[in-house]
Order: structure tokens, then C-alpha cells, then sequence
């Protein structure tokens, strides 16, 4: 006889004071269902509560199905979360909830579930939300689409909106016998004109931790150079956030690339992997001539390293920009839903907002 056919899911709410044995738990069920991404993995949940647990207040929702533990997520109160004007008390299912300032922006977000008990946990967890009558709304935060169903099915209250995360399918590419070939023709032009430019460029993947935060501190340059030279603070400028990545270098689920002449580096990528998948998470290039994209060529020559590698596809991740557009094929979406409770505050926010689309 199955768990299934013996028990129903039951909830269990954990305290942040019990993270040790939650974490536990929840890598016992990772190592048990298998890896469901890189976002609800323990390795993950365990470097954003060191970064940023002590700032997000949080609890541990786990679930059984008798004595079997069949699911595990993390529910954060938000921290400054605001719409418009209003303050909002909100939850969030996963690791989010901080400051947008400071954010890990979290994308291909999901449950940690054994996939037989999805439809009963999700339910369960849904019914625990709208129980709680302190908050304002809860969110999904940078979830993958393929989860949503399952919400929507039990909340059709939903107020969901997607972002395309555009990526470059490398399994066409293989199937071609030529990456450059699969690329567009502007992408492929500003690639064969950047590698002509560069001489002696070369690409190294980190092999170890040494290499990997070296790697990490041009990385962190780059990138800050270029947001700072806009005016704007760039993410590793908050040092939880900086915490958080090093907290990730170790565990393996990621990669520090470096593509560097004699003359200095030309730019870094940092690249998780999930389900065969590169998923390009921050990147920083080094100025170049006019006429010249370095990050055209870091991501080629990145590219072209993760279909020697066998895997199936390089992810651009959400929130397009035409460098993503250019050197992508095809797409996923990215979901942000939330469920509010109904509140005078959020009517008079909608009714100011339709007045001044009206008033044009």
C-alpha cells in the first residue's frame, strides 16, 4: 500500500530557531525526490538564511504524508515591501521577502515536492495562507510557470503577471554541428567581430574554490564599475547580497567564468546549473571600442563551452534586455502572483491609479 493511499498531507510549521533541523530535513528530502532546482534547494535556502535571515523574519512549512516528509518550503514576512505609496504586509512562498534594494532576486522559483503529493500540499499550503489574517497579501515570487497551475487551481483569486526568460537552445545548435550557425545574423556578425578583435581571448570555467573567487572579486569589479558609471548602485554593493553568492561558490550548483586576453579580463559570468540547463545569473564586462560587445563575446565563447559540455540550454533568466533577445531562440516564462486580502487601502490605490490613467 502507498504513503498515498495511507495519509493525508499534513502541515507542519517550524520556527526559524529550529533552521538546523529543518534544513536537515529538507536535504534528506531533496536527496530522497531528487533535485526539483537550484532555487528550493537546501544548498540555496541555506545561503539566503545566512545572508539574510537574521533581517526576513521566517518559518519552515514542512509536510507528511504519515511519518514521510513529502514537502518543505520556506514562508518569509516581507521587509519594505511596498505598492506605490502603501505599505504592504506581505508573505512570500521562498526565498524573498527583503528589501528590493538588497533583493537575491529569485527566478525559476519552486515547491520542494514529491510530485505525487503537489496537488494536495498546495492546496493545504494554500488554505494555511488565507488562514493567516495579519497580512495584507501573499506572493509567489519568480516562479516557474509550470508551478502556477497548481495555485491557480485552488486560488482564483490570483493576480499573476510573467516575464519572458529568453535562452538559447543548445540541443538545435547541436543539431546543426555549428553555434554560430543557430545564431541570428547580428549576434553571429558582432561575435565574429569581437573574437577578431581580441587577441589571444580566452575562456576559463573556475575548477576550484581558489580559482572561483578570484573569479567572484572580477566579477564583482565589473559589474560594480559598470552600474556605478550609470549612476546606479549595482547588486554586490550590498554586502548581504555578496554574502549570499559566497555562500553559493562551494556547493557546486554554480560557475565562475573568465574571458581574459594578455592585456586583462574582458568580462565574467556567474552561471548556476539546473537540469542540464546554464542558467546566466550576473555577468560584468570591461569597456570596449565602439563597434565592439563584450558581452556578445563572453557569452558566445560561454555558449559555446556549455554545448561542449553537453548541456541542453544557456538561460538568460528574466527581465528582457536585446542583448538577451539577440543571442536567444526561444523562451520560458517567469511568474510574480500575488493573492491579496480584500482592504480599503488597496481599492482607494486602484481607483487613484484609474483616475490618472483617465486624467492621461
Amino acid at each position: 500500500m502507498t504513503v498515498a493511499m495511507q495519509a493525508a498531507v499534513n502541515l507542519e510549521i517550524r520556527s526559524s530557531a529550529e533552521r538546523e533541523f529543518s534544513l536537515a530535513s529538507w536535504k534528506q528530502l531533496e536527496q530522497r525526490i531528487g533535485d526539483r532546482g537550484v532555487a528550493c534547494s537546501a544548498d540555496w535556502t541555506a545561503a539566503w538564511l545566512e545572508a539574510y535571515g537574521d533581517l526576513v523574519p521566517h518559518q519552515f512549512v514542512m509536510a507528511r504524508a504519515g511519518e514521510q516528509l513529502v514537502a518543505a518550503c520556506l514562508l518569509c514576512e516581507g521587509v519594505e515591501q511596498k505598492d506605490g505609496p502603501l505599505n504592504v504586509k506581505s508573505l512570500h512562498i521562498g526565498t524573498a521577502g527583503e528589501p528590493e534594494s538588497i533583493s537575491a532576486c529569485v527566478e525559476y522559483n519552486r515547491l520542494l515536492v514529491d510530485p505525487a503529493f503537489e496537488t494536495e500540499f498546495v492546496a493545504k499550503l494554500v488554505e494555511h495562507l488565507n488562514g493567516l489574517t495579519d497580512f495584507d497579501q501573499w506572493n509567489l515570487d519568480g516562479f516557474d510557470a509550470s508551478a502556477l497551475p497548481a495555485f491557480a487551481a485552488c486560488e482564483e483569486k490570483l493576480d499573476c503577471a510573467t516575464s519572458a526568460a529568453r535562452y538559447f537552445d543548445l540541443q538545435a545548435a547541436r543539431e546543426k554541428g555549428d553555434l554560430q550557425a543557430a545564431l541570428g545574423h547580428e549576434p553571429r556578425r558582432k561575435a565574429k567581430k569581437g573574437l577578431k578583435h581580441y587577441d589571444g581571448i580566452r575562456l576559463e570555467w573556475a575548477e576550484t574554490l581558489d580559482c572561483a573567487a578570484e573569479f567572484f572579486g572580477d566579477l564583482t569589479r565589473l559589474h560594480q564599475a559598470r552600474w556605478e558609471s550609470l549612476g546606479k548602485p549595482g547588486c554586490y554593493a550590498s554586502d548581504r547580497f555578496v554574502k549570499f553568492q559566497e555562500g553559493l561558490i562551494p556547493t557546486g550548483r554554480m560557475v565562475l567564468s573568465r574571458v581574459s586576453t594578455p592585456a586583462g579580463v574582458v568580462g565574467c559570468n556567474q552561471i548556476f546549473f539546473e537540469h542540464n540547463r546554464a542558467l546566466v545569473y550576473q555577468c560584468g564586462w570591461f569597456p570596449a571600442p565602439q563597434g565592439i560587445s563584450p558581452g556578445v563575446v563572453v557569452d558566445y565563447l560561454n555558449m559555446e563551452e556549455s554545448l561542449r559540455r553537453g548541456l541542453d540550454a544557456y538561460d538568460f533568466m528574466g527581465h528582457e534586455t536585446q542583448h538577451k533577445k539577440d543571442l536567444s531562440n526561444a523562451c520560458n516564462e517567469i511568474v510574480w502572483a500575488k493573492r491579496r486580502a480584500p482592504r480599503l487601502k488597496f481599492v482607494a490605490l486602484e481607483q487613484a491609479r484609474r483616475l490618472k490613467r483617465w486624467l492621461g
